[in-house]
């Protein structure tokens, strides 16, 4: 089982540096609540930290790293780097703990990655650890494996390991993908080579990003622009879990496989249970309108999700965004709740969601849920809900992004103490950049009156 500790970003888009710690890390009890929100004024950096997971989901997953990705790189630097520490272990034995940092750089107007490395610290009996020591690393700028006794290690003098292995350090440079992760650099190679703790690492790495880490940036979630809602599922397959989305038209009925037919059936039956419970008299049910061909020329169904009221079947797109977006995460969000490897990412939580319906369902997750959660928000109501390990506030310093407010009593409202470090200071970094109302009047008048002559 993998658990993530805690992520730090260095020259990410508006961070030059700012690290986020999970409050089981923090407080050192895997068994108490990980959930994490990360508040702050807009253009603050919560952002950055959904950003930085959607390409770490992609590059551990073994994909290619965007093109665009140049433009997360902040203005005023070369490069930019995430450090992913995170856990690895069964439930009955201490986890190692790892470290996986991945540097890109601009080239060309796109972002190309720099290098890549992973490194373990091993658990001990006695509860300690081991210091930390490189597992695996390459550097694409000198086109080297790293460290050179762990490339020995793997290769035994085989030469044609040696060779496979050097091919596919260039084929993961060609199409800008992870030497470590991607089936094109030494992922399927490990799997045969003569280091099967290594392999066995790499591949549970890949697995997690594959199957567990879900990373939900706003336009994910609810209805987008093109009326269409993809819903997220986890299944078992041969190889393992998986993870898959259907995407799910709301202005007409949609085609989709059998086997994505039967999936989602099953997933508005688990998610009525919940919906019911968190929005009274709501009900889904999927209409079947015929069949029709895929583009690939197979057998397809026509389908269309629609909310039953009064025996009445009325189609998805009349119900309101915030039900559409509630939809949308429900079935991600009972993984979440069940299960202990599956770590949620999700932007602007609270966008369009009922404010004292977001308190009920934060709460309910700080004190029940077994799997993680990272989510930015804008609503105070859930900081008088949540412990205060489980907050992260942004600040005005690039330099130093994200912060804990400290001296905290249990007594003390976490909303009301957020409002006055706001207002009146106080903390060690400033978490609100100063606007003046007056001087906001006077420059929405003045742009008009610019305007006019």
């Amino acid at each position: 089982m993998i658990r993530i500790s805690g992520i730090t970003l260095r020259n990410f888009k508006n961070v030059k540096y700012g690290t986020v710690t999970m409050p089981s890390f923090l407080k050192k009890d895997v068994t108490c609540a990980d959930i994490l929100g990360i508040y702050g004024q807009n253009g603050s950096g919560k952002t950055a930290i959904i950003d930085a997971f959607e390409i770490l989901e992609n590059i551990m997953s073994g994909k290619s790293l965007s093109e665009k990705s140049w433009n997360l790189i902040n203005v005023d630097s070369p490069e930019a780097s995430i450090e992913l520490s995170f856990t690895l272990g069964g439930e009955d034995e201490a986890p190692d703990r790892f470290r996986y940092t991945l540097t890109f750089r601009k080239e060309e107007g796109r972002g190309v990655i720099k290098s890549e490395l992973l490194e373990r610290r091993k658990a001990k009996e006695d509860g300690s650890y081991e210091r930390e020591k490189a597992v695996l690393g390459y550097d694409y700028d000198n086109h080297e494996i790293k460290p050179d006794y762990i490339f020995k290690k793997m290769v035994r003098r085989d030469k044609e390991m040696e060779l496979d292995l050097l091919v596919s350090s260039r084929m993961a440079e060609k199409n800008e993908c992870s030497f470590l992760f991607s089936s094109d650099g030494a992922y399927e190679i490990l799997s045969s080579s003569k280091d099967e703790e290594l392999s066995a690492v790499i591949r549970e790495i890949r697995r997690y990003a594959e199957a567990s880490l879900i990373v939900f940036s706003s336009r994910d979630v609810g209805m987008d622009s093109n009326l269409m809602m993809t819903l997220t599922y986890r299944k078992e397959e041969k190889e393992g879990l998986i993870k898959g989305q259907i995407p799910i038209s709301l202005e007409k009925p949609s085609v989709i496989s059998r086997e994505d037919r039967r999936e989602l059936e099953g997933m508005v039956r688990k998610m009525n249970t919940v919906l019911n419970a968190i929005v009274p008299h709501l009900t889904l049910g999927v209409y079947n309108a015929g069949e029709e061909l895929t583009d690939e020329g197979k057998k397809g169904y026509l389908v269309e999700i629609v909310s039953l009221k009064n025996g009445k079947a009325i189609p998805l797109r009349y119900e309101s965004e915030g039900i559409i977006k509630i939809i949308s995460i429900t079935n991600v969000l009972l993984c979440v709740y069940n299960n202990p490897s599956v770590c949620l990412i999700i932007d602007e939580f609270d966008a369009s969601v009922f404010e004292y319906l977001l308190g009920e369902i934060i709460s309910i997750f700080s004190k029940g849920a077994k799997g993680q959660m990272i989510f930015t928000s804008h609503n105070l109501r859930i900081l008088e809900m949540i412990d205060k390990d489980c907050v992260v506030f942004s600040t005005s310093n690039p330099e130093n992004r994200y912060i804990r407010l400290t001296n905290i009593k249990n007594t003390n409202n976490l909303r009301d103490v957020y409002i006055r470090s706001i207002l009146l200071g106080g903390t060690k970094e400033s978490i609100y950049e100063e606007t003046d109302s007056q001087e906001i009047g006077m420059a929405l008048r003045r742009a008009w009156r610019d305007a006019e002559e």
